[in-house]
């Protein structure tokens, strides 16, 4: 099965939502990249950027210890 695209811009569409990425979050409360990539059934690579514009757009917040990030929700969202 092929990835979907839109048909007028011609860009693929996400197969994750926002929401997907935002109700891992809340659930896990301070999980790890590779927590919230296995909840939302995704890459570590894909969580993480799509956590790092989240995290840009104030709707949830990171923390790096120990060179690793932390990803909590704002309550913003």
């Amino acid at each position: 099965m092929g990835r979907n695209r839109d048909d007028f811009s011609g860009r693929y569409t996400p197969e994750f939502t926002d929401e997907d990425f935002l109700e891992a979050v809340e659930s896990i409360e301070s999980g790890s990249t590779a927590d919230i990539a296995e909840k939302v059934g995704c890459s570590p690579d894909l969580a993480y950027r799509r956590l790092r514009d989240l995290a840009e757009e104030g709707r949830v917040g990171s923390e790096k210890i120990a060179g690793n990030f932390r990803w909590f929700p704002t309550h913003e969202n």
